[in-house]
C-alpha cells in the first residue's frame, strides 16, 4: 500500500475493505523506500528487507556490548557472535515474517547507547546534538513497533539503578542534570511522534490502550499468558541461559553493578504483562511470547560480557593463549552458521512454489470481483483470526478479494462495513464445528459474496495453533 500510494495512506482497497491506518509502519517503510529504488516487487522487497533488518539486529549490539564492558571490544564481538549465530533468535524470525518487532529491536540497542552517552556526557551544558539522535532514535524505534518504548522504559530504570547510582551516589547535583537530560529526549521523541499520536487518537489502537487504564484483566488471563514461559529453552537455549546466571553472579561478585543490572532489565521485562493488574497504561497490550524472543538482547550483552573479561585476562597470558580464545571464537562461529543454516522450517511457509502458479491461474481466469474462501483460525482468545495458508496472500497476488483480511487491519483499523471483524471471526468459528458443504453454510458463503474456494499447498495446516477448516476432498 506504501508502494501504490507513494507513502502514507487512508483506504486499504483494493487489498481489503478498511479506510484507516493506526499501526506502526516503520519496517514497511523501509521495504517501501527498497521497492522504489530498485523497482523490486513488495512482496520480494520485503523478504529481502526482512533478512537485512535480521543480520542488522545482531550487528547493532556490538555498540552497546562494548560500552557495557569499558571500550573491550572483544565483549561486541561475543554479542554479536551470540545473536548472529549461537542463538535461535533472531533468526528464526524469518519463520514468522515479525520484521516489525524485529525492525524495533533492531534500532533499541542504538537508542540505548545514544541514551547513555547523552546522560554520561561531562558537558555542563546541554548536549543538544547528542540528545536531539537519542530522542529522535526513539521515536523511530516507536513508530517501528509500540511495544518497543516499553523494554526501552524498564532498561532505563534497572540502568539507572545499575550505573546511576554508583556514579551518582546520593548527590543531588548530577541526579537533577542526568534525569533532566533523560526528560529532554523523552520530549524530543514525544514531539515527533506527537503527529502519530494525533492521528491515531480515537482509533481501535488508542482504545484498546485507554481500556486498560480502567479495566482489569483477570488475572487468570495474565497467569495463562506466563505459561509461555515453560519453554523459554526454545527461545534461549539452556547453555545461554546459565552462561547468562553465571554472569550475573560473578558481575555482582566484582561489583559491575551496570552489568548486573542487565538481571533486573529481564525481570523488568518479565513483569510487563503482569503491570495490567495494576492499570498500567499500555501493559494490556503487551505479551509475554514477545518478551521471550527478544531476550537475545539482554543474554547476547551478557555473553558479550564474560567474553571481554576473558580477553582481558588472555592479554596478560602467552600468545598461544590469545590464539587459543580466537580459535575457541572462530571454532563456535562455525558451528553456529552450520546450525543456522536449516533455521527455515518448512512448516511456516504460507506460500509455495505451487501456490504461485495457482496464483498465477486466478489472475488469467477469474473475474475480477471473485472472492475466494479461505482457510483461517481463530487467535487471541477468539477474538481476531489469522490465514493458515497461502489463501491469506491473494488479495496482494492476484487483486482478488478473500475472506481472512490481514492481521493489522482486522484488529486495528477502521472496516468500511460496521462490524466486519465480526462478521469475519465469526465465519471462522461457524465453519470450526460446521461443514462448508452444508446447505445452511453454502447459503452463509453465498450471502458473503463467496465465488470460490482456494485449497493452499499448506492446506489450512500452517500456524502453531491451525485447525483446517475444510479439506481439499470436501
Amino acid at each position: 500500500l506504501m508502494v501504490d500510494n507513494g507513502g502514507l495512506f487512508e483506504s486499504w482497497e483494493p487489498y481489503t475493505p478498511y479506510r484507516s491506518l493506526t499501526v506502526h509502519y516503520g519496517f514497511p517503510a523501509m521495504a517501501a523506500l527498497l521497492s522504489w529504488v530498485t523497482r523490486m516487487s513488495s512482496v520480494q522487497a520485503t523478504l529481502w528487507v526482512g533478512q537485512l533488518v535480521n543480520g542488522i539486529a545482531a550487528l547493532t549490539l556490538y555498540p552497546l556490548a562494548v560500552r557495557l564492558a569499558d571500550g573491550k571490544r572483544w565483549a561486541g564481538a561475543g554479542a554479536v557472535l551470540t545473536a548472529g549465530l549461537l542463538s535461535p533468535m533472531p533468526a528464526y524470525y524469518v519463520n514468522w515474517g515479525r520484521y516489525a518487532q524485529l525492525a524495533g529491536q533492531a534500532v533499541l540497542p542504538v537508542a540505548l547507547w545514544l541514551l547513555w552517552d547523552g546522560v554520561e556526557g561531562t558537558d555542563e551544558g546541554i548536549p543538544w546534538k547528542a540528545l536531539l539522535l537519542a530522542g529522535g532514535m526513539l521515536s523511530g524505534m516507536a513508530l517501528s513497533y509500540y511495544r518497543m518504548p516499553f523494554y526501552y522504559v524498564v532498561f532505563v530504570l534497572s540502568w539507572l539503578v545499575g550505573w546511576g547510582v554508583p556514579h551518582w551516589e546520593l548527590t543531588l547535583r548530577p541526579w537533577l542534570k542526568g534525569v533532566g537530560r533523560l526528560a529532554l529526549i523523552a520530549g524530543i521523541a514525544l514531539l515527533l511522534f506527537l503527529p502519530w499520536i494525533l492521528r491515531i487518537a480515537g482509533g481501535h489502537l488508542a482504545t484498546a490502550v485507554a481500556a486498560g487504564t480502567t479495566r482489569t484483566p483477570p488475572l487468570e488471563r495474565v497467569l495463562a499468558d506466563y505459561r509461555v514461559w515453560r519453554d523459554i529453552d526454545s527461545y534461549v537455549p539452556y547453555p545461554l541461559l546459565i552462561v547468562g546466571i553465571v554472569t550475573l553472579g560473578w558481575s555482582l561478585a566484582r561489583r559491575r553493578w551496570v552489568v548486573a543490572s542487565i538481571g533486573l532489565w529481564i525481570l523488568g521485562m518479565a513483569s510487563l504483562v503482569a503491570a495490567a493488574l495494576i492499570n498500567v497504561p499500555g501493559a494490556n497490550m503487551m505479551q509475554n511470547f514477545a518478551v521471550l524472543i527478544a531476550l537475545y538482547i539482554p543474554f547476547s550483552l551478557l555473553t558479550g560480557w564474560v567474553v571481554g573479561q576473558i580477553a582481558e585476562i588472555t592479554q596478560r597470558s602467552r600468545g598461544i593463549i590469545r590464539w587459543g580464545l580466537g580459535t575457541v571464537v572462530l571454532a563456535l562461529a562455525f558451528w553456529g552458521a552450520a546450525r543456522q543454516t536449516g533455521i527455515v522450517s518448512p512448516q511456516h511457509i504460507m506460500v509455495t512454489r505451487p501456490d504461485t502458479r495457482a496464483m498465477e491461474w486466478i489472475r488469467e481466469n477469474t473475474p475480477s470481483e471473485a472472492r475466494f474462501l479461505v482457510e483461517g483460525f481463530r487467535i487471541y482468545n477468539g477474538y481476531s483470526a489469522v490465514g493458515a495458508d497461502a489463501g491469506w496472500w491473494i488479495p496482494l497476488l492476484t487483486q482478488r478479494e478473500n475472506t481472512m483480511p490481514p492481521q493489522y487491519a482486522l484488529l486495528n483499523e477502521t472496516p468500511e462495513e460496521p462490524n466486519y471483524g465480526q462478521v469475519v471471526v465469526g465465519l471462522v468459528t461457524h465453519l470450526e464445528t460446521v461443514s462448508p458443504a452444508t446447505r445452511d453454510s453454502v447459503q452463509l458463503l453465498c450471502d458473503r459474496g463467496v465465488s470460490h474456494v482456494y485449497v493452499g499447498q499448506g492446506q489450512g495446516k500452517v500456524g502453531a495453533n491451525a485447525v483446517q477448516l475444510f479439506s481439499p476432498e470436501l
